[in-house]
């Protein structure tokens, strides 16, 4: 079997591969010698403090080219190690701070209220691809791009193509693919008119301080740099339509929670944010390589060695999560959300690791789409109650389709 074949196989997986570990192998680590360069696959608590250790981890040519590529970009944020990463992530810091993300949840709350009378006109709408538009233009007018609302419908649906197809060998990939080269000569334009004036966003928008961002030496990022990195800010949000997806599914199943949820109680809302992120099947995995030797559980590393954290499975690991694969917000009624091993976006510090900073906009994003769905009447689509997840991002095909969407005639309370 030679390498390509090797890591469509991993690939190919999706979120199954959690459970083969742990069938494989109920310890915090597993080396997989048949596949691409004898890759080390860790996940847990002790996993989690092996792979954002940079003395022994790092993210420099670690993601599948294919997938890195498509997904985060060329040059990207993700891609940097050490004193380049740092200052680069600053940049994410400064325009995620909480009154950024305050007015960006403000401009989704009336943009999603907006689409849910639409749904009750109609009777009917679906949750996936009405997340990606509302989010992709919210984003883009909170990050100082003021183009044409058929424009930014576009750039939303790009957006959307990339994460849907970035990681699943299919059609999907190369609409990805088209998608991803698009968006990348749009941000680039983008960049390049606000450098040269012709373009005003506001100060403190992601496309002022991307057009403006400098490397470690003071000079301008390339252009094309500058334009990935702004796309970093956008895509991730747009992303957060998958746990709006996901989120649609648990309010039907679980009726009482959905309740709660509809008086708008923050801390019924907060809990079930945080368990849809734990339970959602995202981010399956997340890629690092060694940076010198070192010896894991009796296991022999090699500098330059593949290490992939199993976020998923570590979400989801019975080991640590009380019945693991049951749907329950009250799990997180006291801090478990400050739990180290709780990684959905990420481990580590956001201020100075790879954690996403873009978690606090996931949250209120979902705070924001919680509520509103849970105050009206509908059912999903019978199809849609089911996904593969073997397909990464997992999502059912029909997006979440919702049916005989009303209004409540009387709020029900708990």
């Amino acid at each position: 079997m030679g390498l390509h074949d090797r890591t469509a196989n991993l690939v190919r997986a999706g979120y199954h591969f959690s459970g083969w570990l742990r069938a494989r192998d109920s310890g915090p680590t597993a080396m997989l010698r048949p596949l691409v360069r004898r890759p080390l696959v860790v996940r847990g608590q002790e996993g989690i403090d092996l792979f954002y250790d940079t003395e022994r981890v790092g993210r420099r040519a670690a993601a599948l080219g294919p997938i890195a590529r498509t997904l985060y970009g060329q040059d990207a944020v993700h891609t940097l190690d050490d004193a380049a990463h740092r200052h680069r992530k600053q940049l994410f810091l400064e325009v995620t701070e909480p009154g950024r993300v305050a007015d960006l949840k403000d401009r989704v709350s009336r943009k999603w209220n907006s689409e849910l009378e639409r749904w009750v006109r109609r009777g009917t709408g679906t949750v996936l691809p009405a997340a990606v538009t509302v989010f992709g233009e919210a984003v883009q007018e909170w990050a100082g791009i003021d183009d044409a609302p058929a424009v930014m419908e576009r750039r939303s649906r790009d957006l959307g193509l990339i994460i849907d197809g970035s990681a699943t060998p299919s059609r999907a990939w190369l609409r990805a693919r088209r998608a991803r080269r698009r968006s990348d000569a749009w941000a680039t334009r983008v960049i390049t008119e606000v450098r040269e004036g012709r373009r005003t966003p506001g100060r403190r928008t992601a496309a002022w301080v991307m057009a403006y961002a400098t490397d470690l030496e003071g000079d301008p990022l390339p252009a094309r740099t500058a334009a990935v990195e702004l796309l970093n800010v956008l895509r991730p949000t747009v992303a957060v339509a998958y746990y709006a997806a996901f989120a649609a599914l648990e309010l039907e199943a679980n009726p009482d929670l959905s309740d709660r949820c509809a008086t708008g109680d923050p801390g019924a809302v907060e809990k079930f944010c945080h368990e849809v992120r734990r339970m959602s099947p995202f981010a399956p995995r997340v890629a690092g390589r060694s940076r010198c030797p070192f010896t894991w559980h009796g296991q022999q590393v090699d500098e330059g060695d593949l290490v992939f954290l199993d976020v998923h499975g570590t979400d989801t690991d019975p080991q640590a999560w009380a019945d693991a694969t049951t749907f329950d917000p009250e799990r997180f009624r006291s801090d478990a959300a400050q739990r180290t091993d709780f990684i959905p976006q990420g481990g580590g510090s956001v201020e100075t690791g790879h954690r996403c900073p873009g978690e606090g906009i996931a949250m209120s994003l979902l705070r924001t789409v919680v509520p509103s769905l849970a105050r009206l009447d509908w059912s999903i689509h019978p199809a849609d109650r089911v996904y593969s997840l073997r397909r990464v991002p997992a999502r059912p095909d029909g997006g979440v389709r919702l049916l005989d969407v009303r209004r409540h005639l009387v709020l029900r309370t708990v």
